[in-house]
C-alpha cells in the first residue's frame, strides 16, 4: 500500500523536439555531493568546490567500468525523494552501502520524514533501478526489495547503521532511539516507507517531441500499470512509492554523466 504518499512519473521535458537528457545527467551531476558526502564534507564545496566533487565522484564512481555504474539510479532516487517527498538522508552513503554479509542486499537510500499527517518520523529504505526495458526493472526492484519485509535483514541493516548516524542528522535523537539494540524492530517496521525508482527506456518517449495531452496519458498508464505490478506483489500492509522515469535512452544519460565524472578521477 503507498499510504498518504502518492507515486510520481519525472520527465526532464522536450526542447526543440529533443528529450533533454543532458539537462538530467546535469541535474544529478548537482546532486552528487549531495548524495555521497557527510553534511560537514559538503561544506568544503564553498571554498574547494573541485576537490569536493572529485571526492564525491571517487567516493561513488571508482570502479574500472563504467558500463556497471548503477549508482546513476542511486543518485536520481536520492534526488527525486528530497525534491519530490522533502526527506532527508541520515546516514552517509558509505556506511549504509557496507554489508557484514555478502548474501545480503543494501539500500540504495536511507533517508528520513517526518509525516505531516501523523507526526510521525518514517524511515524511507530504497531502491532504484536504471535498465533498458521497464519490466525487466520493476522484477529487478521487486526481487531487491523483498529483505526490507524480512526481520533478518532488518537485524541486520539495525546493526549495520545504527552506529553510522550522523549527529547533524535531523531527528538525530530519534534516530539513535530507533536503532538503539533495545528498541524492539517493530518500531523500524512501522516506520518504513520504500521508495522504488524504476527508470528505464520507453517507447513513447523516444517518439514524442514534446509533453503533450498524448504523451502524458500514456506515461500516466505506465505509472498506474508500475504501481498495480507492486501493490499486487508487495505484501500488505508495506507502505511505497513508484518513481518512474520514463527514459528516452539510458545510454546517453550514463555516457554524458560518466564523461562528467571521469573529468575528476
Amino acid at each position: 500500500m503507498t499510504g498518504q504518499h502518492k507515486s510520481v512519473a519525472l520527465c526532464p521535458n522536450f526542447e526543440v523536439g529533443n528529450w533533454r537528457y543532458k539537462k538530467l545527467a546535469d541535474h544529478l551531476f548537482d546532486w552528487l555531493p549531495d548524495a555521497a558526502l557527510r553534511p560537514n564534507e559538503r561544506l568544503s564545496m564553498l571554498a574547494e568546490p573541485h576537490k569536493t566533487l572529485a571526492q564525491a565522484c571517487r567516493r561513488v564512481f571508482d570502479v574500472e567500468d563504467p558500463d556497471k555504474r548503477g549508482e546513476i539510479g542511486e543518485i536520481l532516487l536520492h534526488a527525486a525523494c528530497r525534491q519530490e517527498y522533502g526527506t532527508a538522508p541520515f546516514v552517509a552513503r558509505l556506511f549504509y552501502k557496507m554489508r557484514s554479509n555478502d548474501s545480503v542486499t543494501s539500500v540504495d537510500v536511507a533517508h528520513v520524514l517526518q509525516n505531516t499527517d501523523s507526526g510521525k518520523l518514517e524511515l524511507w529504505l530504497g531502491e532504484a533501478k536504471l535498465y533498458k526495458n521497464i519490466a525487466q526493472a520493476r522484477s529487478k526492484a521487486l526481487e531487491s526489495i523483498k529483505p526490507l519485509w524480512e526481520p533478518t535483514f532488518l537485524e541486520e541493516m539495525k546493526a549495520l547503521i545504527g552506529p553510522k548516524i550522523e549527529s547533524s542528522a535531523g531527528y538525530a535523537e530519534e534516530l539513535t532511539w530507533l536503532f538503539a539494540d533495545e528498541t524492539s524492530l517493530d518500531q523500524i517496521i512501522d516506520r518504513i516507507v520504500i521508495p522504488i525508482c524504476i527508470a528505464a527506456d520507453f517507447d513513447p518517449t523516444k517518439g514524442a517531441a514534446s509533453r503533450d495531452p498524448t504523451y502524458l496519458r500514456t506515461v500516466k498508464e505506465e505509472l498506474e500499470k508500475t504501481q498495480e505490478y507492486f501493490e499486487n506483489k508487495v505484501p500488505e500492509g508495506v507502505r511505497f512509492v513508484v518513481i518512474l522515469v520514463p527514459l528516452d535512452c539510458k545510454q546517453k544519460i550514463e555516457n554524458h554523466f560518466n564523461a562528467k565524472v571521469q573529468s575528476f578521477l
